[in-house]
């Protein structure tokens, strides 16, 4: 008999974006049992140019977003889940870090400043 390649059926999903000083991570729940299905983690490169500050690359974080998503939903595709089951995405981000950016270009200007 051949392998079912029908999906799961877990009813709705929500994901999480957690994107801090040091990592970013995305994780995919069962939105009725709270269950963690998946997840995928990438750590963030740090610079320290002067006492009490850290830098970042905006363009890395970004990445490292799309990385941790597109990851978590591999991951769910090879458990057979449907992903278009995702029906919300929470976030949470650094909330002491300023970034300043072109306006026209939407490019950074310089990498992000964090206190710590």
């Amino acid at each position: 008999m051949a392998a079912s390649s029908s999906r799961v059926m877990l009813g709705p999903l929500v994901a999480a974006i957690d994107q801090g000083t040091s990592s970013t991570r995305f994780l995919v729940f069962n939105a009725k049992t709270a269950e963690l299905l998946s997840h995928h983690q990438v750590e963030i490169n740090q610079s320290f140019p002067k006492e009490g500050w850290v830098e970042e690359d905006p363009k890395e974080i970004l990445q490292s977003v799309y990385e941790c998503m597109e990851r978590t939903c591999e991951k769910l595709t090879q458990l057979n889940i449907d992903i278009s089951n995702i029906k919300a995405i929470g976030v949470t981000n650094q909330r002491e870090t300023t970034l300043v950016w072109d306006k026209e270009t939407g490019e950074p200007l310089y990498n992000c400043l964090t206190g710590v």
